[in-house]
């Protein structure tokens, strides 16, 4: 007996260990919980900072266009002006900045409430996003208080995913506009985007009324249906092993490029588009895989460069330097405007700091103007959205050409930017014969 007690039990031994393994466990816990909690609502803050300063940007563009005329495009190019100089200091697009303006100058003046809860990190920015995106489309000032009170009472305690839903009913029983009228009013906004994406893929975004995109994904449904039945049932035809997801994107593809849907789902021989293709001469031979690339979007797979090849009527042969890269001349069998040509090559998009607007849609511009002596050379050219245009030759901002293809921007502030040709055509394998 004596023996037996003074044998520890294993088991208690264990669960007391565990006891003291979990009280630690459970303190740490605790104390991280409670840094990120900290860590959030300083997010909070700094993002209402943010907001006011970004606000009273664009409260100093309307002072500023208080002195011009009304006409809304010359407003339009100042708040523009400061949206490029706060781009090209932060390295973003403008497009988006101009945007961000525009976001905190709602939430600062129209959203007093949300703004000041966001500083005081009740509420985080999520919140703060879906308030504002419910609330801006009530027009009478007693209903949108109301709203904005009860909104930021019901983010103080719920997740903002969990509020979306609410406030959509709450601001949509305060609104004092038809349904019919703000329906016709949505319709002109209107719009088909293209997102890329990864491995030679993009998305097609498309904003329509309800009732056709219902209408459209119908009909592709039941082409689809149809015409996985028919390849199905007859014995003729090849097994086809797509399923109706890939047969419904066939089909899309079918009916938007030729209309007329085909069954083997072949497209590309389809495109009359124009677009901008760098194959390397060992992609086309079958020496080497990749290289191939969509310029200004990224790589192709070469099995759809060789496709594209084949069916081009014509090709742009490049001369590239052996060292920098650098586009030296393009010649072609039927004579173009070669300078127009050199210029889609070398600069791919605009050419203003951080735009990626593609360069076959932007304007091929002097840098120095033709009217005050600037010749129609490669030196004196570069590509530049119409966004970017206008603002070269309405603002202050300035572009000069330097060797090597770059444009350097200076800013009303007196900051410059030199942008760089992308380097877009790299041959892997220079040893290769030209098929040319």
């Amino acid at each position: 007996m004596a023996f037996d007690a003074e044998v520890p039990n294993p088991e208690h031994r264990w669960e007391h260990s565990g006891a003291r393994f979990a009280a630690g466990s459970d303190a740490r816990l605790s104390a991280l919980v409670s840094d990120v909690v900290t860590i959030e609502r300083q997010i909070a803050c700094l993002q209402a900072r943010r907001a006011t300063a970004l606000s009273a940007m664009s409260d100093l563009a309307e002072h500023r266009a208080e002195g011009v005329s009304a006409r809304a495009q010359e407003h339009e190019l100042i708040t523009r002006d400061i949206a490029a100089e706060l781009g090209a200091a932060l390295r973003v697009s403008d497009r988006v900045v101009q945007g961000h303006l525009a976001d905190a100058s709602t939430l600062v003046h129209d959203f007093p409430r949300t703004h000041a809860a966001l500083e005081a990190g009740r509420i985080t920015m999520g919140h703060a996003r879906v308030i504002v995106h419910a609330g801006c489309v009530i027009e009478d000032p007693d209903r949108h208080d109301a709203f904005e009170t009860s909104a930021v009472a019901i983010a103080e305690s719920t997740s903002a995913g969990r509020m979306r839903a609410r406030l959509s009913r709450d601001a949509e029983a305060a609104r004092t506009d038809s349904i019919d009228d703000r329906h016709r009013k949505a319709r002109d906004g209107r719009y088909v985007t293209v997102q890329d994406g990864d491995d030679g893929m993009s998305e097609i975004h498309a904003c329509v009324p309800t009732v056709i995109a219902h209408g459209i994904a119908d009909r592709l449904h039941a082409l689809s249906l149809r015409t996985k039945r028919r390849r199905s049932s007859d014995p003729d035809e090849a097994p086809d092993h797509r399923t109706v997801q890939q047969i419904s994107a066939d089909v899309f593809c079918d009916l938007l490029l030729t209309t007329d849907p085909a069954t083997a789902g072949d497209a590309l021989a389809s495109i009359r588009a124009q677009v901008q293709v760098t194959i390397p001469s060992a992609v086309l031979t079958g020496q080497s895989e990749p290289g191939a690339e969509l310029v200004g979007v990224g790589p192709i797979d070469p099995e759809t460069a060789r496709s594209l090849a084949a069916l081009a009527p014509g090709w742009d042969r490049l001369f590239i330097h052996p060292t920098t890269k650098n586009v030296l001349a393009v010649d072609r069998y039927r004579p173009t405007a070669g300078q127009r040509r050199i210029l889609r090559v070398r600069d791919e998009h605009c050419r203003f700091p951080g735009c990626r607007y593609p360069a076959t849609r932007s304007d091929a511009d002097h840098t120095i103007d033709a009217a005050h002596g600037g010749p129609t050379a490669i030196s004196n050219l570069g590509h530049f959205c119409r966004r970017h245009h206008t603002l070269k030759h309405h603002t202050r901002w300035k572009a000069d050409n330097l060797p090597g293809g770059l444009i350097r921007w200076t800013s009303p502030l007196g900051v410059t930017y030199t942008d760089k040709p992308p380097r877009t055509v790299v041959f892997t394998a220079p040893e290769a014969e030209c098929p040319f």
